[in-house]
């Protein structure tokens, strides 16, 4: 092409043309003209059940003036390696991150806790998806990757798998969900758990919030359908997300699902009757889709079970290679005591929270519609329009102690941490057996040493127990039945029974911040005069039981009964008429309502 005297080129005509274009998209922005055209490309809300996007969060420099850190730093190390750490979007990870001082290496905030103890090249990463950083950690592109408690056992054996050993070792916990890991559904599931049979939950599979699910449906003796190309009116069905946020908008999109019914061997259309997510997908789910229709009635969406309830089911877990541990035990130390002083900080001073830790965490995971006051709302735990959202906890060092046992000086097996991660093993192994064809024994993927070097921190305030305040579950979280053989006329505990009442400890510390309720029931042989009393005796024999083999001696303790009674042979189970031996062994049973 020419012009006049001068010939242009490919590259001097597509520059000439470029500024033109965008001379006439300014023109036409300045219109108003672009808006129209975007929403017409791209309508939002254009029906009730579409997603929506969110309003971008705030700029970076309305966090400018974020105040400096108020925790003493311990010693200096001069141990001070490149370090990389994989976190997840969530809250209980504060402590860590007030650490390192933003999302940029430690040195580069040199009031922060690690950058004064001579730690100046660690960095955060945020990457919700545990398998990548499992990946990194086997390369060495990162040293240290979170799990949780639940997923600690499938999370390790994928570690050691690509790291060709028994090489994960997990060496501190910084906080749990408290709340925010949740099922949420029809409201009438909290008053009878067993109208979830035949629902479809859309939630990551098979990670922690799915293990919410599965863990509730196991307690209430719910069947759950792990293929989810099927659909069974008995189960509770599952359709697949990426992660808890895909998990909310599926849920608030509400579309249709093909499943081929098992009862009909026909593809038929489901719809999605609740989400297993965390914040900030329970916030969406609650603001975006506040009612459910459920079997043709519209009852409005509430949150089922949590972590809540389930307050000792999934500790963040932070793990790393054993060899390079081992290497570097002096920047290790030094981290954990600056995590624990930050969380001490945390658990202490509201206003550090929230003034500090709120804007640096809305830096750190950079979620669009969340800032400061966001995760402060959401770390605390809040109640909106009757359905609770949030709720985050950090560990000081004496709760992280009592969470692997070191307080009672207990064998990793019994402690909480022992039974989660084996709990949720053995059931993952029975649900996904292709997903965890093995795991490692809990006392081979822990190494302790460290908590104990850094005993002198000390801890201000005591762990946490639940306060068991009325009215605190409006609703049941758990009602199951369990069989328990006595002597005929007894009340004495067997130990042939041991295995089964283990079970019920198990949940019971799994879900410590619920009141509990125990009923004694018998079969119709016998007078009612002394099967009714009897039944209670039992009851209260279990109850005596668990109170006892409560390795921490607070996670199961009277202040949580509720009730204790026995019915006799009043209360046979539905369908069970005490007609044969087989009818009459499953009538004599307790009892366990947890709310």
């Amino acid at each position: 092409m020419r012009v006049g005297r001068v010939e242009l080129g490919p590259g001097a005509i597509i520059l000439i043309f470029l500024v033109m274009a965008g001379l006439v998209y300014v023109g036409l922005d300045r219109l108003g003209v672009m808006e129209r055209v975007k929403n017409t490309i791209n309508p939002v809300g254009e029906t009730p059940g579409d997603s929506k996007v969110p309003e971008k969060r705030a700029n970076l420099g309305d966090f400018k003036d974020i105040p400096g850190s108020e925790v003493k730093a311990p010693e200096k190390t001069t141990d001070n390696p490149e370090v990389v750490i994989g976190i997840w979007t969530w809250q209980t990870v504060s402590g860590l991150i007030d650490a390192v001082g933003g999302s940029g290496k430690s040195g580069d905030y040199p009031n922060n806790c690690l950058c004064q103890a001579g730690i100046t090249n660690t960095k955060l990463v945020v990457q919700n998806d545990t398998a990548e950083q499992i990946k990194a950690l086997s390369a060495n592109q990162m040293q240290l990757v979170t799990t949780t408690g639940d997923q600690s056992a499938v999370d390790i054996a994928g570690a050691n798998k690509l790291l060709k050993g028994n090489k994960a070792k997990v060496i501190w916990s910084s906080g749990y969900s408290f709340g925010e890991d949740c099922l949420m559904g029809p409201e009438s599931w909290k008053k009878d758990p067993q109208l979830a049979r035949g629902s479809v939950v859309v939630t990551a599979v098979p990670y922690c919030d799915w293990n919410v699910v599965v863990n509730w449906a196991s307690d209430n003796q719910i069947p759950v359908n792990p293929n989810e190309e099927v659909y069974d009116p008995k189960a509770i069905n599952f359709v697949n997300a990426v992660d808890h946020i895909e998990a909310s908008q599926k849920f608030v999109k509400n579309s249709k699902v093909s499943l081929t019914n098992i009862a009909t061997n026909k593809k038929e259309d489901f719809a999605i009757d609740a989400v297993a997510t965390w914040t900030p997908g329970d916030v969406t789910a609650a603001k975006e889709r506040a009612t459910v229709t459920y079997k043709g009635k519209q009852e409005k969406l509430q949150k089922i079970v949590s972590t809540k309830e389930y307050s000792y089911m999934m500790p963040h877990i932070l793990f790393g290679n054993e060899d390079w541990l081992n290497q570097h035990r002096d920047y290790v130390k030094t981290l954990l005591r600056c995590i624990a002083r930050s969380n001490e900080k945390i658990k202490t001073d509201d206003n550090y929270l929230k003034n500090r830790i709120a804007a640096l965490n809305a830096l750190m995971f950079n979620v669009e519609g969340a800032g400061p006051s966001f995760w402060y709302d959401y770390f605390k735990g809040k109640v909106e329009d009757g359905v609770p959202l949030g709720g985050s906890r950090v560990n000081n060092l004496a709760e992280v102690k009592h969470l692997f046992g070191l307080a009672n000086n207990l064998p990793i097996e019994q402690s909480i941490f022992g039974i989660t991660y084996t709990d949720h093993g053995k059931r993952l192994q029975k649900i996904l057996p292709t997903r965890l064809e093995s795991f490692a024994p809990v006392k081979d993927v822990v190494d302790l040493s460290f908590i104990k070097e850094i005993s002198d921190e000390q801890s201000a305030t005591p762990i946490y127990q639940a306060k068991f305040e009325a009215g605190q579950n409006k609703g049941t979280v758990v009602s199951a039945n369990y069989q328990i053989t006595f002597p005929s006329g007894s009340a004495a505990i067997q130990s042939s029974e041991t295995k089964t009442l283990e079970e019920i400890r198990s949940l019971l510390i799994r879900a410590s911040d619920t009141k509990v309720i125990i009923y004694g029931h018998t079969d119709n042989l016998g007078d009612d005069s002394i099967n009714t009393p009897l039944s209670k005796q039992r009851a209260q024999s279990v109850w005596e039981w668990l109170k006892k083999s409560d390795p921490s001696g607070v996670n199961i303790s009277d202040s949580r009964l509720q009730t204790i009674d026995g019915f006799g042979a009043a209360k046979p189970l539905a369908g069970n008429t005490n007609k044969d031996d087989k009818e009459r062994a499953a009538n004599r049973r307790v009892e366990i309502v947890l709310k």
